[in-house]
């Protein structure tokens, strides 16, 4: 009996440190993670594009990949994958073909995923379309937070409330969204909003001054009925 437990004993101290040894690798490999909004805390799993207003056809999408661990001091491999069931995007049609994996430079804690987007397709003025990319673990890094291993580039070529409208205040520059206020801001101030809340973050006083200048073209213009038939109220 003796026998029977110091074996079992040496077996359990072995898979201990079995474990301990898979938890060393991990932290001395890395893992990675998306983090798709300009905050950590903000658990945005997927990025808006909206062609609507724009003059270009082609827009770069790109997707901030982060480390978990310490950085290395040579360049490393970070691999995705193509999620088909969650892809409704046409390859080539609305988007480029992505690569089987991307590098992290060394030293570096994060790098960013590029995913070039195509607004030629008539069938974007009538619905979005999605490319839902997939970290998976690569020879040189795990893949880290469970929950944020998906990011999804959802494009169109409708007018779509961007999504700081609310979360960063444009809202108090700007009033309640709706599309026919976003039809009337394009055509007077000749440009769209901002595409991401680091955009908006590059000029946050230039649109300060827009939205002022929208309150006042709302208010000359009284009343322009919204998409529902109310009418837009001035908001300052």
């Amino acid at each position: 009996m003796k026998k029977i437990w110091i074996l079992g004993m040496f077996l359990g101290l072995l898979s201990i440190a079995c474990r301990e040894n898979e938890m060393n690798d991990f932290d001395s490999e890395g893992a990675v993670y998306f983090q798709l909004g300009s905050q950590w805390s903000n658990m945005a799993d997927s990025v808006v594009y909206s062609f609507a207003g724009k003059t270009e056809n082609t827009h770069t999408v790109k997707l901030q990949v982060n480390l978990m661990g310490e950085a290395a001091k040579r360049d490393r491999t970070i691999r995705v994958v193509l999620d088909k069931e969650q892809t409704t995007a046409k390859e080539r049609t609305h988007y480029d073909a992505l690569e089987s994996s991307y590098i992290l430079p060394a030293k570096a804690y994060t790098m960013e995923i590029p995913v070039v987007l195509h607004g030629d397709d008539p069938a974007l003025e009538e619905r979005s379309f999605q490319v839902a990319i997939r970290l998976e673990a690569s020879d040189d890094l795990q893949v880290g937070l469970s929950k944020r291993l998906l990011a999804k580039v959802i494009v169109s070529k409708i007018l779509t409330q961007p999504p700081y409208w609310e979360e960063y205040g444009f809202n108090y520059y700007f009033g309640p969204y709706s599309k026919v206020k976003h039809e009337h801001c394009i055509l007077e101030l000749k440009k769209d909003f901002p595409a991401t809340a680091e955009d908006y973050a590059k000029e946050y006083q230039l649109w300060q001054a827009y939205g002022k200048h929208m309150d006042k073209y709302f208010t000359d213009h009284y009343p322009i009925l919204d998409e529902y038939n109310n009418p837009i109220e001035p908001w300052f």
